[in-house]
Order: C-alpha cells, then structure tokens, then sequence
C-alpha cells in the first residue's frame, strides 16, 4: 500500500508499508473473500492510513492484452468489429471478459472510414474484477479504479519517456515482462518463476531450509563489499529462466516491430537480486536499470536508503497512488 497527497503540482509521501507473508495463505490462489478483505483492513489500521478510496491493481498474469489490428472498419460497428477481433485471440469466451481498449494509431479515408487502427485492447475475467468488488466491498473502502499491474509501473517507474523500454517485474509468485513503447505495453508475457522460486533453488542445492535461504539471498542483496563482484554460480543458474525468456522477447520484439529495446528496467522484490542488474547487462548487451518510482514523489530525506531499498517492491502501489491523485 502507497498513501499520496497532492498540493499544487507537489505530490507528497504520506504513508507506505506491505507484508511479505501472513501464514498458511497464498493471495494468488485465495478465494476467501472475508480473509482477503480483513488482511487489507489490519495492514491500512497498521499504517494509519486514513482515506477509504482504493486503486487497485490486477495481476498482469491474470488479464490479456494485446495490440490488434483493425482494417476497414466502420465507425459505427467499431465496438462489435473489436470484439471480433478479440475472440480470435483471447483464449477464453470473451462474454466472461470485461473488454477495455483504446486506439493507439489510425489512418482515415477522405470519407472517414479508417484504412487500418491499432488498438490496445485487455480482457479481463469477469469473476476476477467481481472477487475484488466483493472484497473491498468488505473491507468497507471505495474501489474508485481498477487497471492492470503493467499501466501501473509504467506510470510510476517511466512517466512519458517515449522510448521502447522492457518492464520486468520480479515478484514473489510470477516474474512479468512487458515492452514498451510511447507508453503502451506491445509484448506482454509471464512465466512461473519468481523470487519464491529461486529461495526454492537455493534450498535444495545447499541443503538448508527455506527461511535460511531466503536469509542467504537478502544478505547477499545487502552486501556493499561484493557490489562488484560475480553473482554466484547458484543464482546465476537460478535466473537462467528469466535471461531465456527476456532474449526471447527481443528477438519477437525486434522481428515483429522493426525496432529495438533501448533498455531494461527492473522492478519487484527479485530485482534487489544480488547483483542482478549487472549479470542481465553483461548478458544481453543492454543498458539495465531498477526502477526508482519515487522519482516523481516528494519524500523526506531522512527516508531515502528505506525507500531506495523497498521501492522496487512498491513500484506497483506507487503507480496506482499517482492515478488516483491525479
């Protein structure tokens, strides 16, 4: 959670805090509405968090996006010849998906017909986007927005740089890439494995519990006299998954688009990874960057090496805090 206040042009740090883990509970999997919804209201009641208005982000492995390609069109039919188009490629009925989409380039006719638009166009479950109503609903807070995680690192961890920029968010169930261009996500992709799955890793190669060895990675991530030097073969083969999937999405990327990645920036709790920015630098030959998504945020001082350590965690929530304000 990320709590933002707006005076003038200023945008103000008021209140930000998460929880890593609440026993025997997966949030990923969960359908227990009641336990979601007063999980959310003890951390708020923690935080001293005073509004009772929510922005809310879907997980990106949960909705579809896609850039689509729509000729001929008739102004009139245009809804019905998008959702035409969107059953060709979402791959579950699209009546339990809530369609949203915006044109992103377009060419008319001198009668005002277009010739061919691209839209953005996600699909959501329709039973996805009603678990959350119900569940904020029960922890008495207004959800005022609900948006996919990618718009919301997009906001907090880019703002308006035009440039085509990979997003990867290592989180603690799935790792999410996205790339981006002039602010729209054209490649979206997620694969299984997460910060969880390499603490897994380490477990079983050195042989130690799964509370030591997410122990070994946090001191690893905090160590100032190894900042240069070689990640361990460990974690190297812990992340070979992610460097498969990001080359991956260049070459798709690349081939499809007639244009390049400029640089790769990093978010989540897994991109603290020791070292991490470095290894994926030297192995794609691409600029790597974390993510700072308190660049456009006022914070004090006193805060900054808190919040330079936990902002990748909370790039997301920044994101969403910055939609609702403005």
């Amino acid at each position: 959670m990320v709590e933002l206040k707006k005076k003038g042009k200023k945008i103000t740090l008021l209140n930000y805090g998460f929880t890593d883990f609440i026993p025997n509970f997966k949030f990923s999997s969960s359908d227990d509405i009641d336990y979601l919804a007063k999980a959310i209201v003890k951390l708020k009641n923690e935080l001293g968090i005073k509004t009772s208005k929510a922005t809310v982000s879907l997980p990106s492995f949960s909705v579809f996006s896609s850039v689509i390609n729509v000729n001929n069109y008739d102004k009139k039919r245009l809804n019905e010849r998008i959702v035409e188009e969107a059953k060709k490629v979402i791959p579950l009925p699209v009546e339990e998906m809530v369609l949203d989409w915006k044109i992103i380039s377009q060419k008319n006719n001198d009668n005002g017909n277009g010739n061919g638009i691209k839209v953005f166009m996600t699909g959501s479950p329709k039973k996805l986007i009603k678990k959350y109503i119900d569940v904020f609903k029960k922890a008495n807070i207004f959800l005022s927005n609900l948006e996919t995680e990618t718009f919301s690192l997009i906001r907090s961890l880019l703002g308006n740089d035009p440039a085509t920029v990979m997003l990867i968010e290592l989180g603690g169930t799935s790792t999410n890439f996205s790339i981006v261009r002039k602010s729209i996500p054209f490649l979206n992709r997620s694969i299984n494995i997460s910060g969880q799955t390499i603490t897994n890793q380490i477990s079983e190669k050195m042989g130690v519990d799964k509370e030591q060895a997410e122990q070994f990675k946090f001191d690893l991530s905090l160590s100032s006299e190894e900042k240069n030097g070689q990640m361990p073969k460990i974690v190297m083969e812990s992340v070979e998954p992610i460097i498969t999937e990001i080359k991956y999405m260049l070459d798709l990327f690349s081939g499809g688009n007639g244009d390049r990645v400029e640089k790769i920036v990093l978010s989540g709790g897994g991109s603290l990874l020791f070292n991490f920015a470095q290894y994926l630098e030297g192995q794609m030959n691409i600029k790597v960057v974390i993510g700072d998504p308190w660049f456009r945020v006022s914070c004090p001082t006193e805060l900054k090496p808190v919040l330079d350590e936990v902002g990748p965690k909370l790039s997301v929530a920044v994101g969403l805090a910055l939609r609702g304000i403005e």
